[in-house]
């Protein structure tokens, strides 16, 4: 059965065919700022030149005007990147070359508060300069004080306008790199004496009906949920709202594996739409009813969809249930389900082919497909007669199945591995189901709050309370997991090689699984040798804060300041670089012989009163914001290679510091502007 359902699913499926080429020239377009012309031709020709041909040699070039279909959606894979990224645009403002720019710009959000302002992303409209000229693109803005400001308002500014720049530590998340797969490049910090309101307002008054109905909703909700934990969740789990969650408690939804019910996901819509399907089975089966309720099935779940800020897992959904539901309803066809999934992915990436590095992308699509692959199979192995027992056993298999395809990716990107998700998604799942449907109804009837206010706080409580207690059991989680995009891969072919043997039966599968295997424990086995032999320097990036490590093998010696969040900027760097042991030295100025490297850590602000006779050959200068000023000083002292100023550096010593760099000249890093200094020894 599954040989044929296999044999067949090629044939009935024509977005499989065509997805996987598309994701070929996304990857290639990423690396590659060119759109080849030339490989489009030869494609168009290699489909056009067979049809001109005999029907005999039609049917032996029928490959090649496959491959010519194959070739020519890898190309549109690579024009949608080229297109999508603003940079080619010779309107992006990013091409002026000022620092300090006078802009118009729209808000596309309210501003949002941050840890010590308030952040809000903005459309530049117009870059002034003798007079304004129009220009695209959108930026980030961050105000010092609180800006009486919504969705739409027009404001002039003159500020300097920075790159955005992620801190650079070693494995931690790169949030530069996120914001360019945002078309997101430029940041400008605002003093109130920056920036002035301009009259009108520019918003799209579709947005602006979003944003007054999420207002509505959180409003609603935080009138009848006062508190703050329970509150934080109903948001989430209403329309994905997390800017209130508690931080404890998006830990322990993790750490379970539950966090997708937090995180608007498929899952949402889907208990929307098999709802709606319960609240229309009145209507007869008639071609004008069947057309309505398709369209109001179609115009609830992209509102909800819109409404949720339209997540690429969120957009998944919607577009397969509106497939679905056409399909069903108006043209009276079951399309297959692979193709369908096959059809939202392509639609999706030819809207925005970056969907495809987004993790909620990936999860959303990888967990559906092993749904559909493996839940049945799963389920089959186990007959369970009594009924309520047979409920549960197909919610375990659902989640099992879902964990399938999902698990290798998740252990790339989160570094750990819920060990308990079965039981937790067993009581999240239903629990969330029931909560989300009261939430709805006191959203659209708030005057049974008095009711419905306290039943949902209680819910969400009990709720929070059994995933608080899962996670604090024994071995709820196997943190500190650390893989590479090569030893996923080398997962992602163990685990369809175990299918294959599991679901078709074929034992040569085995050997597949087999050569997986090897190959993921020889990738592990040269990084445990290339850790071994490891010799390196880090200075990391702390704001207004000093920290440098010295890697030898698995152990780090480290100097700096004393900081009660360390964890969170050295963990990620010793899970990558595989450290065991840390020890603490006492910073004070310190010369170090590092694998035949001197490096000099200088804290201190006042150099010896005498030069020396002979001068201390150094590697590199690591100086701190206490360093002396005139950095020449140290000419009488030391010969250097390279300076690194650490993240304790302020602004206006770094622009000193870096102005006599260049003019002497000497090699500079600066930390607060480049990330973390990392060098092999």
């Amino acid at each position: 059965m599954f040989v044929n359902m296999f044999v067949n699913l090629w044939k009935s499926a024509p977005f499989l065919r065509l997805i996987w080429p598309l994701i070929a020239g996304i990857v290639t377009g990423l690396y590659l700022a060119i759109v080849p012309w030339h490989l489009l031709i030869v494609c168009c020709a290699g489909w056009l030149v067979p049809a001109l041909l005999s029907i005999t040699w039609r049917y032996r070039l029928r490959y090649l005007r496959g491959a010519a279909v194959a070739g020519m959606v890898f190309w549109l894979g690579m024009w949608l990147v080229y297109q999508q990224d603003v940079r080619h645009q010779a309107s992006w403002y990013g091409h002026t070359k000022e620092d300090t720019l006078t802009l118009a710009v729209t808000l596309l959000e309210d501003p949002v508060k941050k840890t010590a302002s308030w952040k809000a992303e903005a459309r530049v409209t117009h870059v002034y300069k003798q007079s304004p000229q129009p220009v695209t693109g959108n930026m980030l803005l961050y105000f010092r004080e609180a800006p009486p400001l919504h969705y739409g308002n027009s404001l002039l500014l003159r500020a300097a306008v920075r790159p955005i720049q992620g801190m650079g530590n070693p494995g931690a998340f790169d949030y530069a790199r996120y914001c360019r797969y945002q078309n997101l490049f430029h940041q400008a910090f605002l003093q109130p004496a920056n920036w002035q309101k301009l009259e009108g307002n520019k918003g799209q008054l579709l947005e602006t009906w979003l944003i007054a109905a999420r207002n509505y909703c959180l409003n609603t909700l935080k009138t009848h949920i006062p508190h703050r934990e329970e509150y934080g969740v109903a948001q989430a789990l209403l329309i994905g709202y997390r800017g209130e969650l508690d931080k404890d408690i998006v830990h322990a939804y993790s750490n379970t594996g539950v966090v997708h019910i937090i995180a608007i996901s498929g899952l949402h819509l889907g208990l929307i739409y098999v709802t709606l399907l319960q609240l229309l089975r009145w209507l007869p089966a008639r071609r004008l009813t069947n057309i309505a309720k398709a369209l109001i099935l179609i115009a609830v779940l992209w509102a909800f969809a819109l409404l949720t800020g339209a997540s690429a897992s969120v957009l998944r959904s919607a577009v397969m249930f509106t497939t679905i539901a056409v399909g069903q309803f108006m043209i009276n066809r079951h399309a297959s389900t692979f193709n369908t999934l096959a059809a939202a992915a392509f639609l999706l990436l030819c809207y925005n082919p970056f969907f495809l590095l987004d993790a909620g992308f990936q999860l959303s699509f990888l967990a559906v497909a092993g749904i559909l692959i493996c839940y049945k199979p799963v389920y089959d192995s186990w007959m369970v007669r009594n009924r309520w027992l047979d409920k549960i056993w197909q919610m375990a298999a659902v989640s099992l199945a879902a964990q399938v395809f999902t698990w290798p990716v998740c252990l790339l990107y989160f570094r750990q591995f819920p060990n308990y998700f079965l039981p937790a998604n067993l009581v999240a799942v239903p629990l969330s189901t029931i909560l989300l449907y009261g939430e709805i109804l006191l959203v659209a009837l708030p005057w049974l709050g008095g009711f419905a206010g306290p039943v949902l706080q209680w819910g969400i409580r009990g709720m929070n309370a059994a995933v608080q207690w899962i996670d604090g059991l024994p071995g709820a989680v196997t943190a500190g997991i650390y893989i590479g995009t090569a030893q996923m891969y080398c997962l992602y072919a163990l685990t369809i090689a175990v299918c294959v043997w599991w679901l078709l039966k074929r034992r040569v599968a085995c050997l597949y699984a087999l050569a997986a295997f090897l190959a993921y424990v020889g990738l592990r086995a040269v990084r445990n040798i290339d850790i071994a032999a490891q010799q390196k320097l880090v200075v990391y990036n702390v704001p207004r804060k000093t920290l440098v490590e010295y890697i030898s093998g698995r152990r780090a010696l480290r100097w700096g300041d004393t900081l009660a969040d360390m964890e969170k900027y050295t963990a990620p760097a010793h899970l990558e670089m595989g450290i065991n042991t840390v020890s603490t030295s006492t910073f004070s100025p310190s010369l170090l012989l590092c694998n035949g490297k001197r490096i000099l850590l200088w804290k201190g602000r006042y150099l010896p009163a005498t030069p020396l006779q002979h001068k201390i050959n150094v590697h590199y200068l690591v100086l701190s914001a206490n360093a002396p000023q005139n950095i020449e000083q140290f000419d009488d002292f030391f010969i250097y290679e390279k300076i690194i100023f650490d993240a304790s550096c302020p602004a206006f010593l770094l622009r000193k510091w870096k102005s006599k760099c260049n003019k002497l000249p000497l090699r500079c890093f600066s930390v607060p502007d480049k990330g973390a200094f990392v060098v092999n020894l």
